[in-house]
């Protein structure tokens, strides 16, 4: 007694499984090139921030070590004199830190007023000609 063992749906079927498993194995290495681009660009950024941070803490303490002195100078510390203090501008990879710190006290103390990271406009964002409805 012999049996025929036909093949043609179960070779359909792997075949369809087989471009299926291919369709996702593209897509899976693609997906985890863009987040590894996306994840060095974000690393980039820290990167730039911190460093504009870490320039920030030693104006501060520059800073603090001419206020308890009670003689500052801002030329040594790169700042600018402003109307309740002193300013200073940092810039580093297209960003830039405004620190302004307030005039110290008898006792040699001050305050930050302001510490703000900025990143100037791209006019080449290619998000710039999306559609914003009816205008």
């Amino acid at each position: 007694m012999s049996r025929k063992i036909r093949l043609g749906p179960i070779a359909v079927f792997l075949a369809v499984v087989a471009v299926v498993l291919a369709t996702l194995a593209v897509l899976t290495t693609a997906t985890t090139n863009a987040d590894k681009v996306l994840a060095e660009r974000f690393a980039g950024v820290t990167q730039s921030r911190y460093a504009l941070e870490a320039e920030g803490e030693k104006f501060l303490q520059q800073y603090d070590e001419q206020a308890k002195s009670g003689s500052i100078s801002a030329g040594s510390l790169g700042a600018e004199k402003a109307k309740a203090g002193y300013t200073k501008e940092i810039e580093k990879d297209g960003y830039t830190l405004k620190i302004t710190v307030s005039e110290p006290s008898a006792q040699g103390r001050y305050e930050v007023t302001e510490w703000k990271v900025t990143k100037d406009w791209n006019a080449d964002d290619p998000y710039q000609n999306i559609w914003k409805g009816d205008e």
